[in-house]
């Protein structure tokens, strides 16, 4: 795991750099040489806090497939359990991120660049990471062994950086089926038809189960409904946190600060 890790991250770091050296030749504009530079260093605060809370991951997840009441022999169909699950627990997580102000404020970083690269990748909320993995841990109760998890989250999370690219076009039959840039760009877009789309994870299933799948037809607009127009990289992390810290205390009486904290954002 630890080796496939560093191997992903290298791979990840060698892609980034090629794309950064296209942009460059392409001779970029400030504002896309600035978004560059503060995606990476949000992209650092992942790294090292992802490196942190592995071990807290690997910890919870072991600790509850230790009481699991169901913990069936490693096979092929062990497998597709677990790519399915996994799976449909990012979309319903990716689903929350953009249906609830609570776990919008973290999300809406990674969707704030005006641009769309591979640096884009990088723009999310080390916040998150903290929580994030608790969505994942009740598939260890239910039978699935901590490091099939983390493996497919790992291969996930790879995947999903690689998406984030205009420099790769429609892919036919794959576009239904994957998360494919063109799948991801539509997730980035700003357009109306293009708002909450395409979710998943790995595999486009869940989206069109769930009526969550659109297919890219029209140029995205990238940013989010009201774009915070910065690339201090405090304030790409908070934004969203200090609006809705202004905002719950206008709330009258408990019920209607839950209303509010769990409603979608505007």
């Amino acid at each position: 795991m630890f080796a496939f890790n560093i191997t992903g991250t290298i791979l990840i770091f060698v892609v980034f750099a090629f794309e950064v050296i296209l942009i460059f030749l392409g001779k970029p504009d400030k504002d896309t040489v600035l978004d560059l530079k503060s995606n990476f260093l949000l992209g650092m605060f992942i790294l090292f806090t992802g490196l942190f809370m592995k071990g807290v991951e690997l910890s919870v997840f072991s600790f509850m497939y230790s009481i699991s009441f169901f913990r069936p022999e490693m096979s092929w169909w062990l497998w597709i359990v677990g790519i399915a699950a996994c799976d449909y627990v990012h979309w319903a997580y990716h689903w929350l991120g953009h249906k609830t102000r609570l776990f919008w404020a973290a999300h809406s970083t990674h969707h704030s660049s005006l641009h769309f690269n591979m640096s884009t990748g990088w723009r999310t909320n080390f916040l998150h990471l903290f929580y994030r993995f608790l969505f994942w841990s009740p598939l260890c109760l239910f039978g699935l062994p901590p490091e099939m998890v983390l493996f497919i989250e790992s291969v996930t999370a790879m995947q999903n950086f690689l998406v984030h690219t205009e420099r790769i076009g429609k892919l036919g039959v794959l576009d239904w089926w994957f998360n494919t840039p063109s799948n991801h760009r539509v997730h980035h877009g700003t357009n109306p038809e293009y708002i909450d789309r395409n979710l998943g994870g790995i595999f486009m299933i869940y989206d069109h189960l769930f009526g969550t799948y659109a297919k890219e037809t029209v140029p995205p607009v990238y940013g989010i409904t009201h774009n915070i127009n910065t690339h201090h990289p405090g304030k790409i992390i908070f934004n969203e946190f200090v609006n809705m810290a202004n905002e719950v205390p206008k709330q009258n009486g408990f019920y209607a600060k839950m209303r509010y904290l769990f409603s979608p954002p505007q």
